[in-house]
């Protein structure tokens, strides 16, 4: 099982966040690159990762990118300075991971990952000025729908895996891949090599946690996954990031919804 979890687990750092994009070998490191249009509803987290503004007042996040105590933090959008209020973490996430799991067969490990839900908010103590949120997609048809992945950090390219030491570079880069399972919480895509894949294919790696995964529905883009976890099978001591074939996990937005608007309503 091949594991790459957008979280930090600092004994399997890569295996525990995805990183800015990795590309196919084929095709031009700049053509990943945005260099214009960023994302405005893309936000970097104090520590590492990434969260997606989908209100005036509320971001969405990964889980397990909240590594301590986020109240008064920080966060800069749009050239001005908001401060983190408040953070809800899923009932259904588990933060600690049993330590027999973090080395051997990596099955535990992932099953662990699989169960738990990977979802956090964050509130801020006042409304962004001009603000863009992203709207939710609340469909249940993602399987077989094309998204678009963003992330900073470490880069790389399927034959030869993520490049940690490109990871301090903070490069915002995209790539696209297609949604081949739709599980209860989970959206799963393969980062297929170049005769199976499609233009820009590419996965999320270390430092890409929390980033948001998009569909478009008549040219506007909608929120629907958060980029978690990779999938590994075999010894996590063999464990390497983005390889042409590794399965990467998204939080599924849609299998989200009501949590997300009963708490955004009554907080």
């Amino acid at each position: 099982m091949k594991i790459i979890l957008v979280f930090i687990c600092f004994l399997i750092p890569i295996l525990v966040q995805p990183n800015p994009i990795i590309q196919r070998h084929d095709v031009s490191e700049s053509d990943y690159i945005v260099e214009e249009n960023a994302p405005g509803f893309m936000i970097d987290l104090p520590h590492e990762g990434h969260g997606v503004l989908i209100s005036e007042q509320w971001i969405l996040t990964v889980a397990h990118t909240i590594f301590y105590d986020y109240r008064n933090k920080k966060l800069t959008i749009n050239g001005s300075e908001y401060v983190i209020q408040e953070v809800i973490i899923h009932p259904n996430y588990v933060k600690d991971i049993p330590e027999a799991y973090l080395s051997g067969d990596s099955k535990p490990f992932m099953k662990f990952l699989y169960s738990r839900s990977d979802i956090a908010l964050i509130k801020l103590s006042e409304p962004v000025k001009n603000s863009n949120p992203i709207e939710l997609y609340t469909n249940r048809n993602e399987k077989d729908q094309i998204i678009e992945i963003y992330g900073k950090g470490a880069t790389g390219n399927g034959l030869t895996g993520e490049q940690q030491d490109t990871r301090a570079n903070q490069t915002l880069r995209f790539c696209r891949n297609v949604v081949t399972g739709s599980d209860e919480n989970w959206l799963t895509y393969v980062f297929d090599p170049p005769q199976n894949a499609i233009e820009l294919e590419g996965m999320h790696g270390s430092g890409d946690s929390g980033g948001p995964s998009i569909i478009y529905v008549n040219k506007k883009p909608y929120l629907a996954g958060l980029s978690s976890w990779q999938y590994w099978d075999g010894d996590l001591s063999d464990f390497k990031a983005g390889l042409y074939g590794t399965t990467a996990y998204q939080t599924r937005v849609s299998s989200y919804i009501d949590w997300i608007n009963n708490y955004i309503k009554n907080r």
